[in-house]
């Protein structure tokens, strides 16, 4: 008995099931009642043989989107349904007759319904789902673009650079930067170019370079390099990646023999580590003379700017200091000893007099400029006290 009775109740469930029509969907969906409609669209198209049947995805797709517009659908993906029914349904109806009459303003439905929900997210901070509704838009409006669909005249771009970047800057913003990559690359591979696109390029460089990725990483910096040519990055990010090689610094240098900032930066380099580090170099001289060499080209590069003037004069004033302790350190008055320092003395009057020109002329840079900022105050009075301090060591 127990066994007819649950043959009974299948039978009458599998009547039931085969017992719902299409128009059953259509009521509920005119009566605007998307709960019953979406429970009757999916027992309809659940039947194998109503699988086929194109309008029916029609309607899913129509319900599917009505109800992602619901508060307790929100978290669903009741939209990406909508979106996937309403493709079966083109896949099933090659002639579009429910969508072409309206120029398949469905779809653009779909993309708006996206585009505004990403962007309501993204401005209260809710990065991680904006990204997905920029995905999801972007990922509609491929669709139609493929199609060449168009709507009372417009058509999406060929290249949506406003929300391939949003996308990519929502999942940079949730610290994805995977699919921060992914989407930034769609832009960079087009070599977008423009004053709001530069960063894009310096992202995917330090990205793949710290996967160790080179070969990613020159890619992007070829093409960055390519369309804004007279950015600094460039050069100073090569000099990031020659790190403590001096021959790779050389490349450098020779790569961009013009960069003034590149000179100038090295020579502060070297000054550091003469003159700021708690022990002197082994090759302290060498290094003194490379500083020299490095600076003066700076200077040649760019006679306009004080920084690299300024460098050189409070080098050779440091340079008078290791004289003066040189001096200091011969204690006998032997003929060799008072020759010694003799020479010395001489050495120390050249460093001062190299130490006047250079400090002269950041001393007139400044003098002739009629403001100065914070900084500019500083070292205009660092040249000062250097100029005060010759005219000291003359007794003048």
């Amino acid at each position: 008995m127990q066994k007819l009775v649950v043959t009974m109740l299948l039978v009458f469930m599998s009547a039931s099931l085969f017992s719902q029509t299409l128009d059953d969907v259509k009521k509920y969906a005119v009566l605007q009642k998307w709960e019953d409609a979406k429970s009757n669209v999916d027992k309809f198209l659940a039947v194998e043989k109503n699988a086929k049947n194109a309008e029916a995805w029609y309607y899913k797709g129509y319900i599917y989107s009505e109800l992602a517009k619901l508060p307790n659908y929100a978290t669903t993906d009741a939209r990406m349904q909508s979106f996937d029914a309403y493709k079966k349904y083109q896949e099933l109806d090659p002639k579009n007759a429910l969508m072409k009459d309206n120029e398949n303003v469905e779809f653009f439905g779909l993309y708006n319904a996206y585009f505004d929900d990403a962007v309501a997210k993204y401005n209260a901070k809710n990065y991680k789902d904006a990204f997905n509704d920029f995905k999801d838009a972007l990922q509609v409006e491929e669709y139609v673009k493929s199609k060449n669909y168009s709507y009372k005249g417009y058509s999406f771009p060929g290249l949506d650079t406003q929300l391939i970047q949003n996308t990519a800057l929502a999942a940079y913003l949730n610290k994805d930067s995977a699919n921060a990559a992914a989407y930034y690359q769609k832009l960079a591979d087009a070599k977008v170019k423009g004053d709001n696109f530069f960063d894009i390029y310096q992202f995917l460089i330090e990205y793949y370079n710290a996967k160790n990725d080179a070969s990613d990483r020159d890619k992007y910096f070829a093409i960055g390099q390519e369309l804004y040519p007279t950015n600094t990055y460039w050069e100073d990010y090569e000099w990031k990646l020659a790190g403590d090689d001096p021959q790779k610094k050389e490349q450098v240098l020779a790569k961009y023999p013009k960069s003034f900032e590149l000179y100038y930066n090295y020579a502060a380099e070297l000054f550091n580590g003469l003159y700021t580090a708690d022990k002197k170099p082994a090759d302290y001289d060498a290094k003194q003379a490379k500083l020299e060499e490095i600076t003066q080209k700076a200077i040649d590069i760019d006679k306009t700017r004080p920084e690299a003037n300024l460098l050189m004069a409070r080098h050779l004033y440091n340079k008078v200091y290791d004289l003066e302790d040189a001096y200091g350190a011969i204690k006998g008055n032997k003929p060799d000893d008072v020759k010694k320092k003799n020479d010395l003395v001489a050495q120390m009057n050249a460093a001062y007099d190299g130490m006047l020109k250079y400090a002269n002329a950041v001393y007139d840079i400044y003098d002739g400029k009629a403001t100065l900022k914070p900084g500019e105050k500083g070292s205009f009075k660092v040249a000062t006290n250097l100029i005060l301090g010759y005219w000291e060591y003359k007794k003048d």
